[in-house]
């Protein structure tokens, strides 16, 4: 299984079965740019200018919520996803690593299914691809299939064993803790795992979101079965369950779905009743939950820097800015501000950075949301002797920005390539399954495709400008390097503009 990271911090995203997340994301798409994504987009557009209709939620008396995607008829291929809210977030200290720890244990075995071959290798022959995640605030298991009934029934029959009927052995325990230390490792060994982790850490001192996915060597240690199934059925609640559902959809899905996810109460509902179990919700009404916040107070409310020395070829910079995270209402002004500053290969601190002074091989912008809190990423890699250099230069573009914030063709030409952009990313279920269940874990109102896409469109450049002297303030900029670069060069940078 994975450990999802937030953030989008690697160049390349090490994808490994039944790993960890938090080291950014399982299946965290790259934004692929074509160059037929105008004429795609089109399309797409056009496809999707219904889709809030097209959308279906559904309940039932449990509590587990049921979200189908628009069908998806050009292709033979169906997502599921099984979502908890639930992640290393919802851990104390001492349980660090427990989220994902069960995550492991799920595959296990259950009742009907009584170890990991017995799942592994029902899936695998028939051709039936199967991951999990854990993240800061949830634990998700996925697969993706060839869209038939049988299939379909095979990944509910497992799945509900799986996460509510699940074994979880003492003799199971020992091994797998084994396997998730040796992942522990390989974190500590891969420099973009560690500087995720290592990220988080500082800017989140002292509240849970600081805390890994994967926990300690010394927290693992000392999870045992009876701590770890305190924790399950805390978690692993009918109630606390989304089913996301997208791609091509026979006939008979939501019957069969049902068939495994019933409403309890009305277990022994006749078949001629089965239909009803789970409640249609008026998608135009819908009104979200309140989500369960842990306060953030920031134990650094002023400019901070942190240098990590590490043995490495070059030094990695991390330029950050604190948001107010999920629910920030200035969140498509950040959207747009890093696609204009980062987000392309002819935004502004690329074309600065490396073509006109060829200081880095890449240079990216990223913005990471939690409910309580978030942050905007500036990063980079170079050589220690330019690292004084390129911190200056990227210190010089937010200045510019913010003086005199950007002009309309710019502005037009990046809503148009963010709009594209998002819009090709939905041609893949998964990212489409993500996205549109992330609104209902999250609890946020449905927002469809065009209405992102309208969002980013009404935004003027004076918005712009007013959102970037806002966010870039140097007296709160918090900086955290790798590498051989001393904190006190970089300190008389940051007290020349504050």
């Amino acid at each position: 299984m994975l450990k999802k990271h937030s953030k989008k911090h690697s160049k390349k995203q090490s994808i490994t079965k039944h790993s960890k997340k938090q080291s950014i994301t399982k299946h965290s798409k790259k934004q692929s740019i074509t160059k037929h994504s105008k004429k795609h987009s089109k399309k797409h557009s056009k496809k999707h200018s219904n889709d809030k209709e097209k959308l279906q939620l559904y309940k039932n008396g449990s509590g587990t919520r049921l979200l189908i995607m628009p069908n998806r008829k050009e292709t033979e291929a169906a997502s599921i996803y099984f979502y908890f809210k639930v992640g290393s977030k919802n851990e104390t200290p001492e349980l660090n690593g427990v989220s994902h720890f069960i995550e492991h244990m799920l595959f296990k075995g259950s009742p009907k299914y009584p170890n990991y071959l017995d799942i592994s290798k029902t899936f695998d022959s028939n051709g039936i691809d199967f991951n999990a995640y854990t993240s800061k605030n949830t634990t998700a298991y996925h697969y993706k299939f060839l869209s038939t009934k049988e299939n379909l029934d095979l990944i509910c029959d497992i799945t509900s064993e799986m996460i509510f009927k699940s074994l979880i052995r003492e003799k199971d325990i020992k091994p797998e803790r084994n396997v998730i230390i040796q992942e522990y490792k390989d974190g500590i060994d891969n420099i973009d795992d560690f500087i995720n982790d290592k990220l988080e850490e500082c800017l989140f001192e002292g509240h849970p979101l600081g805390r890994t996915i994967i926990g300690t060597p010394d927290t693992l240690n000392k999870i045992n079965r009876e701590k770890m199934m305190d924790y399950y059925h805390k978690y692993y609640t009918p109630d606390n369950l989304l089913i996301g559902f997208s791609g091509c959809m026979n006939s008979d899905y939501i019957n069969i779905i049902q068939k495994y996810f019933k409403d309890k109460k009305n277990s022994g509902s006749s078949k001629h009743n089965s239909s009803h179990l789970f409640n249609p919700i008026d998608i135009e009404t819908y009104t979200p939950g309140v989500s369960t916040i842990i306060p953030f107070q920031d134990k650094h409310p002023f400019y901070k820097i942190d240098c990590f020395s590490k043995t490495l070829s070059q030094d990695y910079i991390n330029i950050i800015f604190k948001t107010r995270g999920t629910y920030d209402p200035n969140t498509y002004y950040y959207k747009l501000i890093y696609n204009i500053l980062g987000g392309n290969m002819s935004s502004r601190l690329f074309v600065e950075i490396r073509e006109k002074l060829g200081l880095a091989y890449s240079i990216k912008c990223d913005i990471t949301n939690y409910e309580e809190v978030g942050y905007f990423n500036i990063y980079t890699q170079n050589e220690t002797k330019d690292t004084i250099k390129c911190i200056e230069h990227i210190f010089k573009e937010l200045i510019k920005f913010k003086k005199e914030g950007v002009d309309d063709t710019e502005l037009k030409n990046n809503k148009k390539n963010y709009c594209d952009i998002y819009k090709i990313n939905f041609d893949d279920i998964e990212d489409e399954n993500e996205r549109f269940s992330s609104q209902i874990l999250l609890n946020k109102p449905i927002e469809t495709i065009q209405m992102r896409i309208d969002s980013i469109q009404a935004i003027t450049s004076q918005q712009l400008k007013e959102c970037a002297n806002e966010l870039f303030n140097f007296n709160k900029v918090h900086i955290i390097t790798f590498g051989k670069i001393k904190k006190d060069k970089i300190e008389k940078i940051i007290k020349k503009h504050i």
